[in-house]
């Protein structure tokens, strides 16, 4: 079984991905993706961001520098999760959809980005 990453709207298997720079994840909120067999990296931004690196290596967030991850995810899952299923059975799954990805935690650029 292989398993996939959604990079923009393709499923691109895990195994083409020969790197991924995170360096401006914290600060930019942007990810850039070298796939095998590519030139240009491909640049993934915001949740879609956050939820690649949590498919991959959640352990990447540890530590005081992605602190907001942690707390953001809880209202995501507590929150927007049983909305979208309670949406879904009233028949409003397109609805229930936007809350959840509008909910998806978003790097937050710090004016105060320094070592700590």
């Amino acid at each position: 079984m292989s398993a996939f990453i959604r990079l923009g709207e393709a499923l691109v298997p895990i195994a083409r991905v020969v790197e991924i720079d995170a360096s401006r994840l914290e600060s930019e909120g942007e990810l850039a993706v070298q796939l095998r067999g590519e030139t240009r990296r491909v640049l993934v931004s915001g949740g879609r961001a956050v939820d690649l690196v949590m498919r991959l290596d959640p352990s990447f967030f540890e530590g005081r520098r992605f602190r907001f991850v942690r707390s953001s995810w809880a209202i995501h899952n507590l929150v927007a999760h049983p909305l979208l299923q309670l949406l879904a059975w009233a028949g409003y799954t397109r609805t229930g959809l936007a809350l959840h990805d509008a909910t998806i935690p978003t790097p937050r650029a710090r004016s105060d980005a320094r070592p700590r």
